[in-house]
């Protein structure tokens, strides 16, 4: 069966790197990631967002998470409070040098947001972004799914494991006696 290019994960995929290398184009004069950018911009909107919380928001683990933010406090763009409901939580600032930074990497971003924008606009914009969010809800959604599945066979997986590799032992001795091998 002949293809008409890429399958869609692959044009989703290349289009979300084509937009992550350009992002990483702007943002590297100023020695920022667009990872770093993504997670100072959520800081920007939501102050003293909890660090759980940040990782929720950029899709990324927790270790990730830490990592950059260790990253970005050394650098003086960020600083950590400890949760006052929550004294194991940290709740995550901007310091005023990293709120210049993020006003300088938004207008270094704008001409590609406007870019974006124009891409977007229309009604078949409209609809590619309409069915971007329902890939994310289904992928979410499957991954969910997935997890539950997963977790709930290590809850039993002991036990099958142990009758399956019975099993499986048993099988090449019982193939060679039908066999004429044994």
């Amino acid at each position: 069966m002949a293809s008409d290019g890429p399958s869609p994960t692959g044009r989703i995929r290349r289009a979300h790197l084509a937009m992550q290398r350009c992002a990483d184009a702007i943002f590297s004069p100023r020695k920022i990631t667009t990872d770093q950018y993504s997670l100072l911009w959520f800081v920007n909107r939501q102050e003293g967002i909890r660090q759980n919380e940040l990782a929720s928001e950029l899709f990324t683990d927790p270790n990730t998470v830490t990592a950059m933010i260790t990253r970005l406090e050394k650098r003086g763009f960020i600083r950590r409070e400890v949760c006052s409901e929550d004294g194991r939580a940290r709740r995550i600032y901007l310091t005023p040098t990293g709120r210049r930074l993020v006003a300088r990497l938004s207008d270094d971003w704008e001409p590609m947001r406007r870019r974006l924008r124009e891409i977007f606009a229309g009604e078949a914009g409209a609809e590619a972004l309409r069915i971007l969010d329902e890939v994310r809800e289904a992928m979410m959604s499957t991954r969910e799914q997935m997890l539950e599945t997963q977790t709930q066979r290590k809850r039993t997986g002991g036990r099958r494991r142990a009758a399956v590799g019975s099993a499986a032992a048993a099988a090449p001795a019982r193939a060679s006696t039908e066999a004429g091998l044994g």
